[in-house]
């Protein structure tokens, strides 16, 4: 909460530019390219292919709005620029995720995503969406047993006890690898009858989930897993998103954090 108040905040002094920035490609393209280095002109010109001219004159108007400045022949963002120009790249990137994942987040419960993760939700540009098909419908179920075999650690939030995944979980905390479990209350006695929960390595909190609660999330050292409900309360088989990446693998595991933070009434 407090990055996003920050945001806020430092966004309200800028957020007169919205209409002004997007209007020139050409100087969209000099400040993306200034946010990743400062450069001189001619470095410009060599980074974006734009004619020397254009750039020359564009650098001219963001350095007499306050957008840029210059130091030793180097142009730099301002401090209000930077924040700004990281906000739409972030955007950006979170757009592009949002359209190729859409099969898992349109018509499903994404409610259950705490706000600090949903902010961050960009780090997961790299996740793939993995989808069933005809010839295995449990193709996502199969994926997520392996990722727990091959675990060393585990977090997880567990919406429903599949015998499968318990038995994996069992198989991992005998060699006593670290486990933390999250599920709802609502199937305690069903899942502490088909997982040992006395190791000292295995942790499970039972929470009182909402309706709008319900997310499946396996995150490991090698991996993060993260599936929906349908808008009907029905979990999504059919659909996964995965991904190695330890950027994605962070997030995860922030997510899993974050949910816990925000389901206090422990069992």
């Amino acid at each position: 909460m407090k990055n996003i108040s920050n945001t806020i905040e430092n966004y309200e002094p800028i957020s007169k530019d919205i209409k002004f920035l997007p209007k020139s490609m050409i100087r969209l393209a000099i400040l993306k390219t200034l946010y990743e280095c400062p450069m001189n002109m001619r470095e410009v010109n060599h980074e974006t292919k734009i004619n020397y001219s254009a750039i020359s004159n564009n650098m001219h108007m963001l350095e007499l709005g306050g957008y840029i400045y210059q130091e030793n022949e180097c142009y730099f963002l301002s401090n209000a620029m930077r924040i700004y120009m990281g906000n739409m790249l972030k955007l950006g990137q979170l757009m592009s995720l949002l359209e190729r994942i859409a099969p898992i987040t349109q018509n499903h419960i994404v409610r259950s995503l705490p706000l600090d993760s949903i902010y961050n939700f960009h780090h997961l540009d790299d996740a793939n969406l993995i989808e069933a098909d005809g010839l295995n419908v449990y193709k996502t179920y199969d994926l997520i047993e392996k990722a727990i075999k091959k675990s060393d650690c585990l977090n997880a939030i567990l919406p429903f006890s599949y015998n499968n995944f318990n038995e994996s979980i069992n198989r991992i905390a005998s060699k006593n690898k670290l486990i933390h479990l999250i599920s709802p209350v609502d199937i305690k006695d069903f899942l502490l009858k088909n997982i040992k929960a006395s190791r000292s390595n295995l942790r499970i909190d039972f929470l009182d989930f909402d309706e709008d609660d319900y997310l499946l999330l396996v995150c490991s050292d090698k991996k993060m897993m993260l599936g929906f409900f349908k808008e009907d309360g029905i979990y999504d088989q059919n659909r996964l998103l995965t991904s190695t990446n330890d950027k994605c693998i962070e997030w995860a595991n922030e997510l899993f954090n974050n949910f816990k933070k925000e389901n206090l009434n422990e069992y």
